[in-house]
């Protein structure tokens, strides 16, 4: 796969908006390496409650395209990704049907990784679950309470004091004693303060609990994702993303007892991705207005749904609706048929061959993405180039190596993005059946448009035009429209 020219602390390095800071700062990683640092990146992945849904699979997209970036700057990422398999839905479900946590939570798991894998996301380095990491849990949770920012209860629960870290609510910017106003009324009694929350939760009605110095027991939500960061990365990370809809309380409370911990900052850069939502409501469980992400695919197509994704910034909110994805098929489409048009054989694109407009077209590529991984910005500077070239390939008798080598890195580039995987068949497929669920028509496959549209250009010709309108209709009724120009008729998504 392509990579930058350029070693990462020789060149411009990488804004990033940091939620905490809020503003963009520089990608420093800790790593002090010249060539290839490290960057330790943690991601809160899935709660296995249930099949996953779109807005899992938006996440996913979403620190995909920072990884794959991250990756073409030379950066040696090290991905970290976590399975809260031990959580208060997940026991209340087990306890309600009556069914096998670990079972549940791994089929549910799998099922998301698989869906990943077609989405093209890249494995994570490690995935982490909290049932591996609970002796451990216990062992975080000691070394809390022996430094006083944690305190058992006679009942055998043990909460995080917030009165002891000044600076809670840092990063959701939120005052203590605004939040003060903002929790239940209903407390726990347990509780010194209605702000504490549960490091370790007495419980002991399924196999999920364990045996701890203040009795059975399991970790609360939160502290699981310190500790599985602080056994597989360390103290210290780069970065650590997840959901808008995670910042508060779950990352502040991270934040909270990991530095009260180690003493130290826990991330230095915070990334939040934007939500998917309905209708303009976050798309969630508890709402019961999720898609489920395998039936959503079918529904919408891969290819268009990380098309559609890496056009939107990562911060941003993104409602689901057909509008969605029919605005962006054509130049998904014409992406795919350039390359099938120029590569028909490999091209192997080396920088350091590059002609003027191609170097040209990277820089402004890495430019959009050093500016906070600005996905759709990069995606102009593609569009923008392939218009470019086919109008040079149009008014050419040939195709120039130099022409050749452009789209080979306008190929390479969208990967980086990690779109134009796929053939063009399965653009083909996937665009013409959500164009005909949009048309309300009957779903064609390609062949099928190819055959019409060769019917229709012999009624042309036999100046058999009311057969040659019908046809036409027939397409369009289907999402399919048909263009004709001197050289022939083609087709293209409605």
């Amino acid at each position: 796969m392509l990579q930058s020219a350029h070693h990462y602390r020789a060149g411009r390095k990488i804004s990033i908006q940091s939620t905490l800071r809020g503003e963009r700062i520089p990608l420093d990683p800790m790593d002090p390496a010249a060539e290839f640092p490290v960057v330790k990146m943690y991601v809160c992945g899935l709660t296995p409650q249930d099949h996953p849904h779109m807005g899992h699979g938006l996440v996913a997209v979403s620190f995909d395209i920072v990884h794959r970036y991250l990756e073409y700057r030379r950066l040696n990422v090290q991905y970290v990704q976590n399975v809260t398999d031990i959580d208060d839905k997940i026991i209340a479900k087990t306890l309600a049907q009556g069914v096998d946590p670990i079972k549940m939570t791994r089929e549910y798991t799998d099922e998301f990784y698989e869906q990943c894998e077609k989405l093209h996301v890249l494995p994570v380095d490690k995935l982490i679950r909290v049932t591996e990491v609970v002796p451990e849990t216990i062992t975080f949770i000691e070394k809390l309470i022996a430094k006083g920012f944690a305190y058992a209860t006679p009942e055998g629960s043990v909460y995080f004091d917030v009165s002891k870290k000044d600076d809670y609510g840092k990063l959701s910017n939120q005052n203590t004693s605004m939040l003060y106003e903002s929790v239940r009324k209903e407390l726990d009694k347990e509780k010194r303060s209605p702000l504490d929350f549960a490091l370790w939760k007495r419980d002991d009605s399924t196999c999920l609990s364990q045996p701890s110095p203040w009795g059975v027991g399991r970790p609360g939500w939160h502290i699981e994702c310190s500790v599985m960061i602080h056994e597989t990365l360390g103290d210290r990370i780069d970065i650590h993303g997840g959901g808008l809809d995670l910042k508060f309380p779950h990352h502040e409370n991270e934040i909270a007892q990991s530095e009260a911990y180690s003493g130290e900052t826990f991330s230095n850069i915070w990334m939040h991705s934007g939500l998917l939502n309905i209708d303009g409501q976050k798309m969630s469980k508890s709402l019961n207005n999720f898609v489920i992400l395998s039936e959503g695919l079918q529904k919408y197509g891969i290819t268009p749904f990380r098309f559609a994704l890496a056009r939107h910034h990562y911060r941003s909110n993104i409602d689901l609706t057909d509008r969605l994805f029919r605005d962006t098929l054509n130049s998904l489409l014409d992406f795919h048929r350039l390359f099938e048009r120029v590569l028909a054989a490999p091209v192997d694109p080396q920088p350091s061959s590059f002609d003027a407009d191609t170097r040209a077209i990277v820089e402004a590529f890495e430019e959009a993405m050093d500016n906070d991984f600005n996905s759709p910005e990069a995606l102009v500077v593609l569009e923008k180039a392939r218009s470019k070239v086919i109008q040079e390939l149009d008014g050419a008798a040939t195709i120039s190596d130099d022409l050749r080598q452009r789209v080979a890195v306008l190929r390479e580039l969208g990967m980086v993005l990690g779109l134009f995987i796929d053939p063009l068949s399965v653009v083909e497929i996937e665009g013409l059946r959500l164009a005909a669920r949009v048309a309300g028509g009957e779903c064609l496959t390609p062949e099928q448009v190819g055959s019409i549209i060769a019917e229709r250009s012999e009624a042309r010709a036999a100046k058999n035009f009311p057969r040659s309108d019908e046809l036409r209709a027939k397409l369009i009724s289907s999402g399919v429209d048909v263009l004709d120009s001197k050289s022939g008729s083609s087709w293209r998504f409605a």
